[in-house]
């Protein structure tokens, strides 16, 4: 049930305004035409009226029924709150959103949260109500129409990863005011693409409300609509993958009494970074490492190779990267509820297992589904409708997926390549004569210089710098922040630098040693004067040290060292070394 997203539909909208400016402005220019001018003599007073606001029906839904919740809605570009109301009993409730937050395509904040200690919500995993103590997010984007929009804990693990991706390091704290539209619609669009090729379930989809376990009895599989119950093969999927992920927080942890919000929590600081590895950003976890207190699964190995990044489609699972992350897939898959052992091949294992046992009358088509669908892949025989519809997701599952920071090798062909040396100096490359023969094993050379990394995580672009993203400390008061798109700002004390990395051609990725993942990342604002430097030293992910200074010999553009710093810091804890 493929859909556009958030971003493509802005794109349409804005076209289709653009259509309609010029046909009223058309209309407005002959009837103008048509009046004449106007006379003295035949002027009259109308009488005034007051035209009514324009506003747009806006639906927030719950998966779950509620009781006595609190719903706001909140615009993004300004931190506004624009209404809050509450649920008393039940799953929805609807808001007038006025035409200024709508027209142009708004972000908007939609947060259900208890009120007291009656705020109540029914929990899947435990089959009663449960305390609504934890709010849950969603985002969306408001255009000029009717709309629905539904907040879950899926809609919290995207909406924990979209703050990211909109540069808020702090999710205690986040700041979207000075974060364009356009930018926070692309952030969504990829956050929900991240939690549906990980979780296999599509955060935006709305689907039926559950107020008991006879409920999820109710619902069918089925290849096309069904009119009772109202769902679809992609509706019945989405609700059978939520519930199981949520039960196995339950299961694991049967004193729990709150599983689907602890579940969102462990799951949305977990998905900060992209990927279910165990792991956040830098400053996320224990003593300020990316490796997490309590995590869902156990913390992953770290992509320090980044030759592993030469990986053409994750979809396949079949490159370097993929592999590597093989184990952690499969151990997750296991516990979700796909089958232990060839021998079991057609039992359900895990959490689902406890599912479908804990309904009176689970329907026997989507049992069947679970017993034969590759917890892995997320493919099955035959039923194939709930595959996110989203191009180039990461992996269906756990693991860590992102990309090395640093340069890999180039694969030699018949005629010279230019690459650059250890000084960012071009060079012909050797050549590979046996290049294009049959079983021929490819030969490589390493990358040493790279000027004008991309940092803007685009769809085709790997944001090259990803793995750096999060907050570092060092010696004496020193402060290195690294956003997603490729902002970059160090503090000492009461002196500041900022500076940005997106395919700067005065920016440079240096690998300090052969054969090593020792490099230098200079960031420089060569637009200033006299030009200024930030110069990273980055050890196997690990930042070293952190310096800024003047770019003061035109000769060498692109210095390994720099002679003299402005703001100097080292000490750096070193984040992607297990506490």
């Amino acid at each position: 049930m493929p859909s556009l997203s958030p971003y493509s539909l802005l794109a349409k909208y804005r076209l289709n305004q653009l259509s309609h400016a010029i046909v009223v402005g058309m209309s407005a220019a002959f009837l103008l035409a048509g009046c004449g001018g106007d006379s003295p003599t035949t002027r009259t007073t109308e009488p005034t009226t007051e035209t009514p606001a324009v506003t747009y029906k806006l639906t927030v839904t719950s998966p779950v029924k509620l009781k006595n919740a609190l719903v706001s809605i909140t615009d993004a570009s300004t931190g506004k709150q624009l209404d809050q109301k509450t649920i008393s009993d039940g799953s929805d409730v609807s808001f007038d959103i006025a035409e200024a937050y709508a027209k142009g395509g708004r972000v908007l904040i939609a947060k259900i949260a208890g009120k007291d200690n009656s705020s109540l919500y029914f929990d899947t995993a435990l089959g009663k109500m449960a305390s609504l103590n934890m709010p849950l997010h969603g985002t969306l984007l408001m255009l000029p129409v009717a709309s629905s929009t539904i907040v879950s804990p899926f809609t919290e693990i995207a909406y924990q990863r979209m703050l990211v991706r909109a540069n808020n390091l702090d999710a205690s704290k986040p700041d979207l005011s000075q974060i364009k539209a356009d930018d926070l619609a692309l952030a969504l669009a990829f956050a929900n693409r991240e939690v549906s090729s990980t979780f296999r379930v599509n955060p935006a989809t709305l689907v039926p409300t559950i107020g008991s376990l006879s409920d999820l009895s109710k619902f069918i599989i089925d290849t096309k609509d069904v009119i009772n119950p109202p769902n679809t093969t992609f509706q019945y999927l989405n609700i059978f993958f939520a519930a199981g992920h949520i039960k196995l927080q339950q299961v694991e942890n049967p004193s729990d009494s709150t599983p689907m919000l602890t579940f969102a929590k462990r799951a949305g600081a977990d998905m900060r970074d992209g990927s279910l590895d165990g792991m956040g950003l830098a400053g996320d976890g224990k003593n300020g490492t990316v490796f997490l207190e309590n995590p869902i699964i156990s913390q992953q190995i770290v992509n320090t190779d980044p030759n592993f990044n030469n990986r053409t489609n994750t979809a396949e699972l079949k490159e370097a990267l993929a592999t590597t992350q093989q184990a952690a897939r499969e151990s997750y898959a296991t516990r979700l509820g796909g089958a232990e052992t060839d021998a079991n091949k057609n039992k359900l294992g895990g959490a689902m297992a406890q599912l479908f046992a804990s309904l009176s009358k689970p329907d026997p088509a989507g049992k069947d589904y679970f017993t034969q669908v590759d917890f892995v892949t997320g493919t099955h025989p035959t039923i194939n409708e709930g595959a996110p519809s989203v191009p180039s997701p990461r992996s269906f599952g756990a693991g860590n997926y992102k990309h090395a920071f640093g340069l890999g090798s180039i694969k030699l062909t018949k005629e010279p390549q230019k690459i650059r040396n250890s000084s960012c100096a071009l060079i012909d490359s050797q050549v590979d004569p046996k290049a294009e023969d049959k079983d021929h094993i490819a030969q490589t050379q390493n990358i040493d210089c790279e000027i004008g990394a991309n940092a803007d995580g685009t769809l085709g672009n790997y944001n090259v710098i990803e793995n750096l993203v999060g907050t570092y400390t060092g010696d004496n008061q020193c402060k290195l922040d690294i956003y997603f798109n490729g902002d970059i700002k160090l503090t000492n004390g009461q002196k500041t630098f900022s500076s940005s990395i997106n395919r700067d051609e005065s920016d440079a990725t240096i690998r300090l040693q052969p054969n090593s993942q020792d490099y230098v990342l200079n960031v420089s604002s060569a637009e200033r004067n006299p030009p200024e430097i930030l110069q990273l030293r980055i050890t196997n992910q690990n930042i070293v040290s952190a310096t800024t200074g003047i770019l003061d010999d035109k000769n060498n553009p692109f210095p390994q060292q720099i002679a003299r710093g402005d703001i100097v810091c080292s000490g750096f804890k070193p984040v992607f070394t297990k506490p």
